[in-house]
């Protein structure tokens, strides 16, 4: 909801923050992380005999990629640097700090992940936490798709590893591989595809008309799939590698991530009914 200054006038809407991050944001993505992490501590005992210690190491050695030796003594002192990094570091250094705490998590993982993704929607920032990783993503619909593909476990857990992995290309830094992710993307589809049927070697056209002798599939919706398929792996598609890559771009392989999420969470909900 617009605040009040917003809506008399006085002061303009935030605009969406996708390659920058101004200092509201940053500051409640500190408040969400200190309440994670760096809560319940006394200031000024030794860090290295205190629980953070292993996780300040790791920052340090991991993440910094700086001498050890220059850990601070105090707790107070670790914490200070790390408010500051907030503070005042590049935008997407920001963004990989909280990848990386991400895997420090405990307990309540997901509530972490959910207390995260409430700052960035209320900062209108372009990105979403999601197993762990920032994707530019907005749409609730899309993150809810994308979150149930990932979720899938047993024998379709393959479907799940392979949008992981789409994911991971697409917020690869400091560059994103479109490439390979629309691969993992479509490949999602594929694994839960032969996982239903049984048709290991099939392919996917295959495997569709497969499964649609006893889950009829609309022909214009399986006929969407088909063209998404022969676009990444037809004589000039992109597992050929035949297309330029600058033709490959964010708008591609988020599309392909959604919509193959979107398709194997339908295909396994069909085939479970």
């Amino acid at each position: 909801m617009a605040s009040f200054s917003e809506r008399i006038g006085v002061r303009q809407p935030k605009a969406i923050q996708s390659h920058d991050m101004d200092q509201e944001l940053r500051n409640s993505l500190w408040n969400v992380c200190r309440l994670y992490f760096f809560t319940h501590l006394h200031l000024f005992d030794p860090l290295k005999t205190s629980s953070l210690y292993p996780i300040a190491l790791s920052i340090y050695e991991n993440f910094y990629k700086l001498p050890v030796d220059e850990l601070p003594y105090e707790i107070g002192d670790f914490i200070s640097r790390q408010l500051n990094f907030f503070k005042k570091g590049d935008w997407f250094r920001v963004y990989e700090a909280i990848e990386f705490l991400s895997l420090y998590v405990e307990v309540d993982k997901e509530k972490f992940h959910k207390d995260i993704n409430y700052i960035l929607e209320r900062e209108i920032s372009a990105y979403r936490l999601i197993s762990g990783t920032f994707v530019p993503v907005t749409n609730v619909q899309e993150i809810a798709q994308l979150e149930q593909a990932m979720s899938q476990t047993d024998r379709f857990s393959p479907v799940a590893t392979h949008i992981r992995s789409a994911l991971e290309l697409l917020g690869k830094k400091p560059q994103p591989d479109y490439r390979n992710s629309i691969k993992e993307s479509i490949s999602a589809v594929e694994s839960a595809a032969k996982i239903i049927t049984g048709l290991e070697r099939a392919t996917l056209d295959e495997a569709l008309k497969k499964i649609s002798e006893t889950h009829p599939i609309h022909g214009a919706f399986k006929e969407g799939v088909r063209k998404l398929y022969g676009y990444t792996s037809d004589e000039g598609g992109i597992r050929h590698a035949l297309i330029d890559e600058t033709n490959i771009d964010d708008a591609d392989a988020r599309f392909m991530l959604v919509s193959c999420s979107a398709f194997a969470n339908y295909l396994i909900a069909r085939c479970k009914s």
